[in-house]
């Protein structure tokens, strides 16, 4: 497959969406020529900036690129709060096992809290305008395809295998305090490089780079995963 066609979500794509993907390809393909629009522009030439030096490009891309840390995101009280919520929510309906059927994850969706719409509202605002200045493609073509926080625990899920994202790029955030596990952190094999993150810091790598959650020893580590994508693109044909 090429870097533009691909259609990979989380190393997990059913008969059905590749059908879809398939369909709307072919069906592109056979629609009159016309002008590129500039958000395919803006996406093939992302997708291609790994081969371009950042002085002809314009930007630094994130392409290809070691993980970036987008800085705090959320202070310590709104950390709270976010985890009070998952909280609440697994105290009456616990957490879900199968919502990435190939490399699956201890998970509750960000949707289904109360918070949802605070904390997606403050992701918007504070990573897509660092996005755009990573990848060249403008902050309303962007959207959260999905928002969930991972609960590893020492008696439950404490690891997650290598695996990539497959999304054009892909958030990790720490949401509790380091001292309530050991252990634990993301590692991208490509750079042999290992992220332990402070508290609220959002890091954001290419989601198709090969990545792994490293083992908890002790205790509890809860993570805020994003997976970020263009509007009119593979989105629509999963929402299809």
């Amino acid at each position: 497959m090429s870097d533009t066609d691909d259609l990979d979500l989380f190393g997990n794509v059913s008969t059905a969406e590749q059908a879809e993907h398939d369909k709307l390809q072919a069906q592109r393909r056979n629609q009159a020529p016309t002008d590129q629009s500039p958000l395919d522009y803006q996406r093939r030439r992302y997708l291609q900036s790994h081969n371009v030096s950042p002085s002809d490009l314009g930007f630094k891309t994130l392409r290809n690129h070691q993980p970036l840390n987008f800085g705090q995101v959320f202070s310590a009280p709104e950390r709270q709060q976010i985890l009070d919520s998952v909280s609440a929510y697994v105290e009456h309906q616990g957490w879900t096992t199968q919502r990435h059927g190939a490399f699956p994850t201890r998970d509750i969706p960000i949707n289904v809290l109360s918070i949802a719409s605070t904390v997606t509202s403050r992701l918007e605002q504070t990573l897509l305008p660092r996005l755009h200045e990573h990848t060249g493609i403008d902050i309303k073509y962007w959207t959260f395809r999905d928002i969930f926080v991972v609960g590893y625990h020492e008696d439950h899920q404490r690891a997650l295998e290598m695996h990539s994202d497959g999304s054009l790029a892909s958030l990790t955030l720490l949401l509790n305090d380091p001292r309530e596990f050991d252990g634990g952190g993301t590692f991208f094999e490509k750079f042999a490089f290992r992220v332990e993150q402070v508290p609220g810091d959002a890091w954001i790598h290419d989601g198709r780079l090969d990545h792994s959650g490293v083992a908890i020893t002790r205790g509890k580590r809860l993570v805020m995963v994003a997976f970020i994508d263009t509007i009119g693109g593979y989105t629509d044909i999963l929402r299809s």
